[in-house]
C-alpha cells in the first residue's frame, strides 16, 4: 500500500516538473518584447539572443507575421554584429518565408542587407543590383513603414556611391533619403523623426568631406548639430567628416563613446571593435600622440589574430559540412567503389604479407647461418684453435653487415617561447599584409623578416606550422587566398585566381589547390555556388 502511494506521488511530481518545463504559448511574446526593448536600446547581443529563443518555441509556427518581423529584427542585429555567417543564414530564411508568403517588403529588406554586403566585399555590380531592386519593390509595397525602411535603403546607397568616389550619386541618394525620412509613418514620434534626420546629415557630411566640398560639408555638420537625439551608437556615423575636417578631439570623444557602448555590448574581439581600434590608432597619429597610436595599432593585430584563426576554423568547418552533403548524396555509388577498393587492398595486403613472409624466411636463415657461424667461433677460441676456416670468416662478414638497432633517442626539445612568438608575428605579418601574394616571396624573405638564421628557422617551421618547409607553407597561405577568391569573383577564371593569388602556373595552383582542398578549383566553385542556391 505505502509503495504504491510513494509511486502515486512521484509520477505526480515528474509530471509537475515535465509540465514547468514546457514552454507556454505566451512565451515567445515575452522573448519578442525582451528582444524589442534591448534593440531599441541597441543592445543588439541581448537582442539577438531573445529573437533567437522566441523563433525555436513551436508555438510562433502559427503567426507568419511575427516570424517575418523577428527574423528581419535578427538580420538586423546580426548585420550591427558584423556576423557574417549567422547574418546570411538569416537572410535566407527570411527571403524564404517572405517568397513563400508574397510579402515583397520584407524580401525587399533582404535584397537591401545583401547588396550592401556584396558591396563591401568587392562584388560592387552585384550590390548595387540588389539595392537598387530592393528599393523598386519596397516602393511597390504598401508596407506601413516603407519610408523608414527606404530611407535606410538610401543611406546604404549613400555610403556605396561615397566609397566609390560617385559623390554626385551619393548626393542624389542623400536628397532622397532625406525626403524619406520627413515622411510620416505610424507610430513615429517628433524624437524619432529627429533621430532618422540626424543620419541623414552625418552621412551627407561624411561623402561631402570626402569629395573635398569641406564648405557644403560644414553646412550639413551643422544641420546635424541641431538635431537632438545623441547617442553612443548613432553618433559614429559623423566620424569620417570630423576626421577629415579636423575636428580631432570630437572625432576622439565619438569613438570613446563608441567603444564605451562596445564594451557595454561585451563586444571586445569582433570586426567592430577591429575597426573601431583602427580609426583611434589613425587618429592618435593625426594628433601627433604616437605612443597612444602604437598602443592601438598592438591591439589591432591581437584582434586581427584572432579574428583570423575564428575565421579559418569556421571556413574549414564550412568546407567540411559542405563535403559531408556531398558524400551523402553520392552515398550509394560510392559503397560499390569502397566494396571493389576493398577486393583490390585485400589482394594487395596478400601480396605484401607473402612477400613479408618469405622476406622473414630468408632473413631468419642469414641469422641462423651467423649464429652457428659465431658458435663455431666461440668454441674455435674456447678450444685454442685459430678462426681461419672459410666458414668462420664468412660468417663474421655477415656478422659485420647487420643493422643493430640504435637505442639512443633524441632529447625532446622544450618549447621555446621566443620562438613561438616571433613565429606568430611572422605569420600575422604575412597573413595581414598579403606578403604571400609576391611571386618572389620565399624562405630568404621569411627569415629575414624575422631576424632568425635558416636552423632556427627550420625549428620554428617544424615546431609551429603544419606546413613541412617555407614553400609549403607560403603556398598554402597563397591557395586559401585562391579559395576566397574563387567565391567572391565568379566571374573570374582559374588561370586569373591563381595569378592574383600570387602563382602565375595555373598547373602548380591546381596542384596545390587539390592537396589541401581534395577538389579542384572549379569545383570547389561549383559546390559553394550550389549551397548558397
Amino acid at each position: 500500500m505505502m509503495l504504491r502511494i510513494f509511486l502515486i506521488i512521484g509520477l505526480w511530481l515528474v509530471s509537475l516538473v515535465g509540465s514547468a518545463a514546457q514552454p507556454s504559448a505566451d512565451d515567445w511574446h515575452s522573448d519578442r518584447a525582451a528582444g524589442d526593448k534591448y534593440l531599441k536600446a541597441n543592445h543588439h547581443m541581448k537582442a539577438a539572443a531573445c529573437y533567437e529563443r522566441a523563433l525555436k518555441n513551436p508555438d510562433i509556427k502559427d503567426s507568419i507575421e511575427a516570424q517575418l518581423v523577428i527574423l528581419r529584427h535578427l538580420m538586423d542585429c546580426y548585420d550591427q554584429m558584423v556576423d557574417a555567417d549567422r547574418l546570411t543564414q538569416t537572410i535566407f530564411r527570411l527571403r524564404k518565408l517572405a517568397q513563400e508568403c508574397g510579402n515583397k517588403a520584407f524580401e525587399a529588406m533582404t535584397y537591401a542587407t545583401s547588396g550592401r554586403w556584396h558591396h563591401y566585399n568587392g562584388q560592387k555590380k552585384k550590390g548595387y543590383e540588389y539595392c537598387a531592386k530592393a528599393v523598386e519593390m519596397m516602393k511597390a509595397t504598401d508596407h506601413p513603414y516603407k519610408h523608414v525602411d527606404l530611407r535606410n535603403f538610401y543611406g546604404h546607397l549613400v555610403r556605396m556611391y561615397a566609397r566609390d568616389g560617385r559623390y554626385d550619386m551619393a548626393m542624389r541618394m542623400s536628397q532622397l533619403q532625406e525626403e524619406e525620412a520627413r515622411e510620416p509613418a505610424p507610430t513615429q514620434n517628433t524624437e524619432e523623426t529627429d533621430r532618422g534626420l540626424r543620419r541623414v546629415y552625418a552621412l551627407r557630411a561624411n561623402a561631402l568631406a570626402m569629395a573635398g566640398r569641406m564648405g557644403e560639408a560644414d553646412k550639413a555638420y551643422a544641420m546635424w548639430k541641431k538635431t537632438c537625439c545623441s547617442s553612443d551608437f548613432d553618433d559614429i556615423d559623423i566620424y569620417r567628416y570630423l576626421y577629415l575636417s579636423g575636428h580631432c578631439d570630437e572625432a576622439l570623444d565619438v569613438l570613446q563613446r563608441y567603444g564605451k557602448y562596445l564594451k557595454g555590448e561585451g563586444d571586445t574581439t569582433s570586426y567592430r571593435m577591429l575597426s573601431l581600434l583602427n580609426r583611434e590608432a589613425l587618429l592618435y597619429a593625426k594628433m601627433g600622440d604616437f605612443e597612444k597610436a602604437g598602443e592601438a595599432g598592438t591591439k589591432v593585430g591581437d584582434i586581427a589574430l584572432s579574428l583570423h584563426t575564428k575565421r579559418m576554423g569556421v571556413h574549414m568547418q564550412t568546407t567540411y559540412n559542405l563535403l559531408e552533403e556531398q558524400d551523402a548524396s553520392n552515398r550509394k555509388a560510392l559503397w560499390v567503389s569502397m566494396l571493389s577498393l576493398l577486393v583490390v587492398m585485400l589482394v594487395i595486403l596478400g601480396i605484401v604479407v607473402l612477400y613479408y613472409m618469405r622476406h622473414i624466411r630468408r632473413r631468419n636463415r642469414t641469422m641462423l647461418k651467423v649464429l652457428n657461424g659465431l658458435d663455431a667461433y666461440r668454441r674455435a677460441v674456447i678450444n685454442g684453435e685459430p678462426p681461419t676456416s672459410p666458414e668462420l670468416v664468412k660468417a663474421i662478414e655477415e656478422l659485420q653487415t647487420l643493422e643493430l638497432p640504435d637505442d639512443k633517442t633524441e632529447d625532446v626539445e622544450q618549447p621555446d617561447d621566443e620562438d613561438r612568438r616571433l613565429y606568430v608575428e611572422m605569420d600575422t605579418q604575412v597573413t595581414r599584409d598579403r606578403l604571400f601574394l609576391d611571386p618572389n616571396l620565399g624562405r630568404e624573405e621569411l627569415m629575414r623578416l624575422i631576424g632568425v638564421d635558416k636552423n632556427r628557422f627550420g625549428k620554428m617551421m617544424s615546431k609551429y606550422s603544419d606546413a613541412s618547409n617555407a614553400s609549403v607553407y607560403i603556398n598554402t597561405k597563397r591557395v586559401e587566398f585562391g579559395a576566397r577568391l574563387l567565391l567572391e569573383h565568379p566571374e573570374y577564371t582559374v588561370a586569373t585566381i591563381a595569378s592574383e593569388s600570387g602563382l602565375s602556373n595555373t598547373m602548380t595552383f591546381n596542384r596545390y589547390f587539390k592537396e589541401i582542398y581534395n577538389m579542384t578549383p572549379s569545383e570547389y566553385r561549383e559546390i559553394f555556388a550550389q549551397k548558397e542556391q
